[in-house]
């Protein structure tokens, strides 16, 4: 059984990634691939986009996955 990342799963990484300056890595149709940090997630007529800080705008329906590029930092509010 594949895992397939959920619709909503990708914009809360994409928001995150604007919000905490944090590089992902996408995976576009047609195999093309990049790291980059959103600077934001925005919805044009009706359509959803990621405006990356190097690779400007992609439509979320360009994109087949995306990952953090490196794990979270530790924090030690987490220990609390």
């Amino acid at each position: 059984m594949s895992h397939q990342i959920e619709r909503c799963d990708f914009i809360d990484m994409l928001e995150e990634s604007a919000k905490f300056h944090r590089s992902i890595a996408v995976t576009l149709k047609g195999d093309t691939r990049f790291s980059d940090a959103v600077r934001d997630v925005v919805t044009e007529d009706g359509a959803d986009y990621a405006i990356f800080r190097d690779h400007g705008r992609v439509a979320l329906t360009d994109i087949l996955d995306c990952a953090w590029k490196e794990p979270l930092p530790a924090s030690y509010n987490s220990k609390l």
